[in-house]
């Protein structure tokens, strides 16, 4: 069986602590190179996400983990890869917790109106320049906002918060490493439609507002959908449409 058929988690790292688990995958070419290894921290001292933003780690109570893989994809499509990262969680959330989350484009996983999980997709040359990717994933389990910093508290929610019960996170993070392998080989098949559709079922798009970067300076629009890149094409009230390429863009609150 070659490295990149190796199915995603045939190789678990499990570490007590670390800066960021993205890091550490970036940085140690003994993990990077083998596609679908994992490295699992129960905490992280130095985790981030999009746009260099911290990650609030709360130890014991999230799941905290980078998967290595080799896209197949071209460098300007790897957007794909978050939106699989997204659809794969909220399906292994479905399908063991019974939640019903949505999707905040490019990289959120919302369960009642918190966000419950975040992914941070980085990349790194390998071999003779072949990309390499980090897919970094948070997902709070376990406890209630309560137990985050202030500031982000109104923002964020958990699953065991939302389900009324505890949530057994090993085989949850089983489920998520499966889904993940599901739609890697989808992608890797060159469907990339079908995850198109199923992030599209679970996105939040309608009634919703974003403002946006242009040339003529920031826009307020309305996100329509998804082009077959994974981009989000939004919108202006003038009928002028965009497409955004980067998860560069601010959420407004929902019209009602």
């Amino acid at each position: 069986m070659s490295v990149e058929s190796r199915p995603i988690g045939h190789h678990v790292v499990r570490l007590e602590e670390v800066e960021s688990t993205n890091t550490l995958v970036l940085q140690n070419p003994d993990y990077l190179e083998h596609h679908g290894l994992v490295v699992l921290a129960r905490h992280q001292t130095g985790g981030r996400g999009r746009m260099g933003r911290r990650w609030a780690s709360l130890p014991g109570k999230q799941l905290q983990f980078t998967v290595a893989l080799h896209p197949i994809l071209p460098p300007e499509e790897f957007s794909i890869y978050s939106l699989l990262g997204a659809v794969a969680v909220a399906q292994a959330v479905e399908e063991r917790v019974g939640l019903s989350p949505r999707l905040k484009w490019p990289n959120d996983v919302m369960v009642d109106g918190g966000k419950v999980c975040g992914i941070l997709l980085e990349s790194r040359p390998g071999p003779a320049g072949a990309p390499r990717l980090a897919m970094g994933i948070g997902l709070n389990c376990l406890g209630s906002p309560g137990d985050f910093p202030e500031e982000i508290r109104p923002l964020v929610n958990t699953l065991s918060n939302a389900a009324g019960k505890p949530v057994e996170m090993e085989p949850l993070f089983e489920h998520i490493l499966n889904t993940l392998e599901y739609w890697h080989g989808q992608v890797t098949a060159g469907d990339t439609r079908a995850l198109i559709e199923a992030w599209t079922a679970r996105g939040l798009l309608r009634g919703q507002r974003v403002r946006v970067d242009t040339e003529e300076g920031m826009r307020e629009c309305s996100p329509l959908g998804l082009t077959a890149e994974g981009y989000l094409l939004v919108e202006g009230d003038n009928g002028e449409r965009f497409v955004q390429i980067s998860g560069d863009l601010e959420w407004l609150e929902a019209e009602s």
